[in-house]
């Protein structure tokens, strides 16, 4: 922080007083030519201290602004792209730094966003629009890829992936109490597809979660899972993954592949067909 002339010159002052080969400046006057000179020293040192202090508010304005490229930085930027069909958002360079002209947060259409490198220069990003989320269309998966290209370093490659959700198909005995028998059905599905919904986006799905979500909604007594299934959209039922097999634990989590599930769609295997609701 920049001293004042007159603290500068206070130090000076004492300097001189202090030097035994100056003792004979001992004129206490304001207009002698020696704290004459103390002064102007004092004047232009002051003036340098100020403008080194705005050029390093400047340079660490810039610092601020300017791309750490890291994966939450590249996630932060992925959230605050804008996408018109019918207007181009086009970025400047400002500083060095890529800005929208306008920003416009009706136009940032980006609700899930995962950022994850590998060995090969690569950088995964995975998304997914809308809420609940659902998958970006051609042309904004389009834009949104050549927007981080733009906005990254140079030197790696940004892979940009959004797709229709993971599907997971569930076969289970659910015990509940008797007096529950008007509800219990809505209330385990919408426990279901809750639980899904809350998972991390680009997450893991555990096994032991889904049956503790399933045991603890209100009236449950008891689950026992028959057969767990996850797939990606692309995948036929029939390929799912099993993660329970008869009963028997096959693989106790599932790494989403859109980054997002919900239940199975497919018709005859919903959770409304799939769960079996006995009283006791």
């Amino acid at each position: 922080m920049a001293r004042t002339a007159d603290q500068i010159q206070t130090e000076i002052i004492a300097a001189v007083e202090s030097t035994t080969e100056l003792s004979g400046l001992t004129s206490q006057s304001r207009r002698s030519i020696w704290r004459l000179f103390t002064y102007v020293v004092a004047y232009i040192q002051s003036l340098f201290e100020q403008k080194t202090d705005l050029f390093k508010t400047e340079i660490e304005a810039i610092v601020d602004r300017a791309a750490p490229n890291t994966a939450a930085w590249v996630q932060d930027r992925v959230f605050k792209f804008q996408y018109d069909a019918i207007t181009p958002q086009v970025i400047d360079l400002v500083d060095l730094v890529p800005t929208y002209p306008t920003i416009n947060t009706d136009l940032q259409i980006i609700t899930r966003c995962s950022v994850k490198a590998d060995l090969s220069n690569n950088v995964k990003i995975k998304v997914a629009k809308s809420e609940p989320p659902v998958a970006l269309s051609n042309a904004e998966k389009s834009a949104l890829q050549d927007y981080v290209t733009t906005i990254g370093c140079a030197g790696i490659n940004y892979l940009v992936s959004s797709a229709t959700s993971d599907k997971l198909y569930v076969q289970a005995d659910v015990y509940y109490q008797g007096q529950y028998s008007a509800i219990i059905a809505d209330n385990v599905i919408a426990a279901i597809e809750a639980f899904l919904a809350a998972l991390p986006f680009d997450g893991q799905l555990l096994v032991s979660d889904l049956e503790r979500t399933i045991r603890t909604t209100t009236g449950v007594k008891d689950v026992v899972l028959k057969n767990v299934k996850a797939r990606a959209n692309g995948t036929a039922l029939a390929s799912a993954s099993s993660l329970v097999a008869s009963n028997a634990l096959v693989s106790r989590s599932w790494n989403t592949v859109a980054g997002y599930i919900v239940a199975e769609t497919t018709a005859s295997n919903t959770l409304a067909d799939t769960l079996t609701f006995i009283p006791q």
